[in-house]
């Protein structure tokens, strides 16, 4: 604020790090589905935008990942990942808008597909709940 601490890169207006994707598939919604029902322990609501949420992190790449619905809504899921790009001092935002369809899936589902599965088999993927307090001995 005052010049003081770390300088602020610049934002180039001409490019937008969000990639935005919207399909229909009966594959990727069941995979986002077992995500959701696998860590249903994890949902946190968020009364201010009406959603329910759970939050996940990859460290390598770095990535927060967030898995989403609208409340009372169990036909479409938000997938956002955060991806952070140090070398281009700005984050990348891919955000895939999955709904369920049945028959022949409308849009690629390739990557979302991939990176939901991703989530499920990576025993490094933590889902991360703020409302719990991380132990810091084992307990007994």
């Amino acid at each position: 604020m005052l010049g003081f601490g770390e300088k602020h890169h610049a934002i180039d207006p001409t490019i937008l790090p969000i990639f935005v994707h919207s399909l229909q598939s009966a594959e990727a919604f069941s995979l986002a589905q077992k995500v959701w029902e696998n860590n249903g322990r994890y949902v946190m609501l968020d009364p201010a935008n009406k959603k329910e949420l759970m939050r996940f992190v990859f460290s390598q790449p770095a990535c927060v990942v967030w898995l989403q619905r609208d409340q009372g809504r169990t036909d479409t899921f938000e997938l956002i990942l955060m991806w952070d790009e140090n070398s281009q001092k700005q984050e990348i935002t891919e955000v895939y808008i999955v709904a369920a369809l049945a028959g022949v899936a409308i849009g690629d589902d390739t990557r979302a597909k991939g990176l939901l599965n991703a989530i499920l088999a990576s025993p490094a993927i933590v889902p991360v709940n703020p409302n719990k307090p991380v132990p810091t001995t084992p307990s007994q």
